[in-house]
């Protein structure tokens, strides 16, 4: 099936996917420490492009909003509720890590659910949440954290 989302976008979150802690001379805590988070994100819309985004957290440096049109949003960590935010997903989500499955395979996919690639030592956990499980639901929750976040910069309250 082809892809409804532009090149720039594929190539944005690949990028963040195979960013590792050596090439950020990262010096991590344990081996099931996360450093990067990347949520993907379905979206309604019958505009091609306009059917996802993704929520890249990169430890402690970035949190950027992947749009399928290849339109991005940066420089979101320089506020601090959602530096807070971001903070408590890469914290909190290792808990969650003996429910996910360890893969490879980062290769976009279209779903109505949300996509969760967790990056540690180890390697990338991954999670397709359907919000039946306690871990979904917690992951769901440490994500829509940060877009709250997000969402009162935008209506200028932050």
């Amino acid at each position: 099936m082809e892809n409804k989302v532009s090149e720039r976008y594929l190539t944005l979150r690949e990028r963040v996917l195979r960013y590792s802690y050596r090439d950020m001379n990262l010096s991590l805590d344990n081996d099931e420490q996360v450093y990067i988070a990347v949520f993907d994100i379905p979206l309604k819309s019958n505009i091609i492009g306009f059917q996802t985004q993704t929520l890249a957290l990169v430890f402690g440096l970035n949190t950027h909003i992947y749009h399928g049109s290849g339109n991005v949003m940066v420089d979101l960590e320089k506020n601090a509720e959602v530096m807070k935010a971001m903070q408590s997903v890469l914290i909190s989500s290792h808990q969650v890590l003996g429910s996910m499955e360890k893969t490879e395979n980062i290769e976009y996919y279209e779903s109505k659910n949300v996509r969760v690639y967790l990056k540690t030592k180890k390697g990338i956990y991954f999670k397709e949440l359907e919000g039946d499980s306690k871990e979904d639901r917690f992951l769901l929750m440490l994500m829509n954290h940060v877009l709250g976040a997000i969402s009162q910069i935008k209506k200028g309250k932050l």
